[in-house]
Formats: C-alpha cells, structure tokens, sequence
C-alpha cells in the first residue's frame, strides 16, 4: 500500500504543577521513521524541571502501512507500544487517558512507526 502521512497530538501533564504540554506531530506512515515536530526535529524534549506523564496520544486518520508506535526514551526502547487505532481521534477511550505513563524530568523521547 502507498504510505499515508498522518498527525497526531501527544499530551504530557507536570506532575508537580499540573501544567500541560501539547505536541502537534507528523508521522510519515514508513516503517522504523520516527514522528517529527513542526521544526523538523525527531525528538520530543521533556522540561526538566518535573517529571511528565504521558496523558494523551490522539491520532487523526492514523496511516496504512503502519499501526503501531515504539516508544524510546533516553536513546532506550521502554517496550510502550502505541496502537494507532485505539488513539483515533474518534475514540471515546483512547489508550493513555485511563492509565497514563510516567517519564522522568528531562527525557528525550521518540516515536517510531512500526507495522
């Protein structure tokens, strides 16, 4: 199948104030390609001043050679699988809102497609 780019809005919150942060991303629907920022930046740099939970992914479209996301952080695979299709957009549930995950201060995130 043809590659189908598509977005997606990941939402982290502050553990210690609360504050939130929202990251549009592209993702290029290619096997082992990493989602990229509005600057072209494949990395996702969490502010060091608290820790970060990953609250949110919500994926519009979602691509068609690609249904998952590998989550790195800190240059190490955490085994976190993203599922494109239960983060739709359209999704009441969408898989981080129930069970959020924890990041340290400071990590360097990436996201990877995978099939």
């Amino acid at each position: 199948m043809a590659a189908a780019p598509f977005t997606e809005t990941t939402i982290f919150k502050g553990q210690r104030t609360g504050e939130s942060i929202q990251l549009r991303l592209t993702c290029s629907d290619v096997t082992t390609q990493f989602a990229t920022a509005p600057d072209s930046n494949t990395f996702i740099q969490l502010p060091a001043d608290q820790n970060w939970a990953l609250i949110d992914i919500i994926v519009v479209t979602g691509g068609t050679d690609t249904t998952q996301q590998q989550v790195f952080a800190n240059s190490r695979n955490t085994g976190l699988v993203i599922d494109n299709k239960s983060n739709l957009n359209t999704a009441n549930n969408r898989q981080f809102q129930q069970a959020p995950v924890l990041f340290k201060a400071g990590s360097l995130l990436r996201l990877q497609q995978v099939t």
